[in-house]
């Protein structure tokens, strides 16, 4: 499976589970359920598929306008849009060699 396959396999996974997370989230608004940290959970997975977004659609060749036109105040961290674009664009044997050297830095950091 090439690496973009398995972004977009993420993609249809975190929206999948955002859609779930936004029902239970209304339920609980509507005093049916008690479940606690949903809207903290909903927007972690909100922001983390927006970036994940922006990245597949950059590796696709789409350029920045063609994907969204953010407000001034709601601009994407463009340092993690990087990290998922170099994560997932790269051979599997790549992404083990920075895992490795990233543990190794780790280690030394420690």
């Amino acid at each position: 499976m090439r690496n973009i396959d398995k972004l977009k396999k993420f993609l249809k996974e975190t929206a999948a589970e955002i859609r779930i997370t936004r029902h239970k989230y209304k339920e609980a608004q509507r005093g049916k359920t008690t479940e606690w940290g949903l809207l903290g959970k909903l927007l972690k997975l909100q922001r983390e598929y927006r970036h994940h977004h922006i990245a597949y659609c950059e590796l696709r060749g789409r350029t920045r306008e063609q994907i969204e036109r953010p407000r001034d105040n709601h601009m994407p961290n463009e340092s993690y849009i990087d990290d998922i674009k170099e994560l997932y664009a790269w051979s599997e044997e790549d992404i083990a060699t920075y895992n490795e050297r990233t543990a190794r830095r780790k280690a030394n950091a420690a």
